[in-house]
């Protein structure tokens, strides 16, 4: 049972004739009288009345016609409401749009996400708000559509750079970092790290970088607020390595910034996803905003 043999059913039941269907539907008679005759053969009852010694079929349906045109109208509703709903994912007035955003990142991209529920209000936004590291998981196990990664792709992944800010080190004002540009890595041998959560690929970046260095960091604290780790640096807890563009925000008389060097550590952002799964509408319409507004990713 196909959905044109149903249609061409409706349709006689609809005109009460076989040449009009023909007629509207662009088809011969023959062709509609021999859809329908696989119809009854597959449902194995007549539909329509036999006419006068059975020679002629008339358009009056027998009680199972009434059935199953009530049926097949219920059907070819239903085939209707599909492609409405695709066609509003299509024009952008139904979806949802799920985003993997860091902690940095709702921040570094609200202007963006403000824009984009502007154009298109009736997309549903979805947040999976983690480190970089759960994002790329999320992103390969096709639980996201879309969202920001650290460093180099993996091959299945592609996206679009949105942000490379240099680490520096984030220390008390009042300390032997005082004053200092730029401090190399293994200088901070003895200091008291600050790190973030293991979900977060920043922290494999820095203390891979200690251990190429000759030492493995003294973690006293770890956080998924960056505010927080901030305040910590400020309460003389510890030091941190955060991204320029970051530290560049806060109270510059409480803190001294010094470019981290030996080696160059940066925060290079991608917003990236899935090349095995099929982009949606809404995806796309997020990443052309992303494309079209790099001037307004900031803090």
């Amino acid at each position: 049972m196909d959905i044109k043999s149903l249609t061409m059913f409706v349709k006689i039941v609809q005109l009460q004739s076989f040449t009009r269907t023909a007629e509207e539907m662009c088809l011969t008679q023959p062709t509609i009288s021999k859809a329908i005759h696989h119809l009854e053969q597959e449902i194995g009852v007549a539909l329509f009345h036999k006419g006068d010694a059975g020679r002629k079929r008339e358009v009056a349906l027998t009680y199972t016609g009434e059935q199953v045109y009530q049926h097949a109208l219920g059907i070819l509703e239903q085939q209707q409401r599909i492609f409405e709903t695709v066609a509003k994912i299509r024009q952008l007035k139904q979806g949802k749009l799920t985003l993997g955003l860091p902690p940095l990142g709702s921040v570094l991209l609200s202007s963006l996400i403000a824009k984009f529920h502007k154009q298109y209000p009736h997309i549903e936004l979805s947040f999976l708000e983690v480190g970089a590291a759960a994002i790329e998981e999320a992103i390969l196990a096709k639980k996201v559509d879309v969202g920001i990664l650290l460093g180099h792709l993996k091959p299945v992944l592609s996206g679009i750079p949105i942000m490379d800010s240099p680490l520096c080190l984030l220390s008390r004002k009042e300390t032997q970092w005082k004053s200092r540009q730029t401090v190399k890595l293994i200088e901070l041998k003895e200091e008291s790290f600050l790190l973030y959560d293991d979900s977060f690929s920043l922290n494999n970046v820095i203390i891979q970088a200690a251990n190429y260095a000759g030492f493995e960091p003294h973690v006293v604290c770890k956080s998924s607020q960056w505010d927080f780790i901030a305040k910590m640096v400020e309460s003389d807890v510890g030091i941190a390595l955060l991204p320029k563009i970051y530290c560049e925000q806060l109270d510059q008389k409480k803190y001294n910034i010094s470019l981290l060097e030996s080696p160059h550590l940066n925060w290079t952002l991608s917003m990236a996803w899935n090349t095995t799964v099929a982009m949606n509408p809404a995806t796309r319409a997020w990443l052309k905003i992303i494309e079209e507004n790099q001037d307004e990713i900031h803090f």
